[in-house]
């Protein structure tokens, strides 16, 4: 970033190439959408560059990344309302047949679906913490708030999801 704020533009390119999956897959986790989590990611990089004289190390990128990721998402849900999970394929295993292909897919849409349905702070806590294994300090830079307040989100989530899907799974 610092190489970028003195107008490097290869550097840029190469925080953009290293962490663009992260920022769609958070963004996706959050919004369920492909489209809009590929523009918000899309746009976050766009912000991080305009406002790349002003960035300070204070933490690391990747958590200055979710940050605006994190505050995107909340913009686009409070735009755009909510909307369904879109539902994606699974990957199928070697070992795995057409029944459990069916059976793990249905599973990871009432998973997902589940996940929609948390409040914002809580999902992108559970989303930070589960699938981009940030630590608790690191989530709550990025969300702005205490660590003890990311336990006390995590600690609801879980308690949301596992009651949520307590009799479909």
């Amino acid at each position: 970033m610092t190489r970028t704020a003195r107008g490097d533009m290869n550097a840029f390119e190469e925080l953009v190439s290293r962490h663009q999956q992260s920022a769609l897959n958070v963004a996706y986790r959050f919004l369920g959408d492909r489209t809009l989590s590929e523009d918000a990611a899309q746009e976050a990089f766009l912000r991080i560059l305009a406002a790349a004289g002003r960035y300070r190390p204070t933490a690391s990128f990747r958590t200055y990344l979710f940050s605006v990721i994190w505050h995107l998402c909340v913009d686009v849900r409070r735009k755009e309302g909510r909307r369904a999970v879109e539902s994606l394929p699974g990957r199928e295993s070697p070992a795995e047949g057409p029944a459990e292909a069916v059976m793990r897919d249905e599973r990871s849409a009432l998973v997902r679906q589940a996940l929609q349905e948390l409040p914002s702070r809580q999902k992108m806590a559970l989303v930070l913490k589960h699938y981009e294994d940030l630590s608790y300090q690191e989530i709550a830079r990025a969300l702005g708030c205490s660590v003890r307040a990311v336990d006390a989100l995590l600690t609801r989530a879980r308690r949301r999801l596992r009651d949520s899907l307590r009799d479909v799974l």
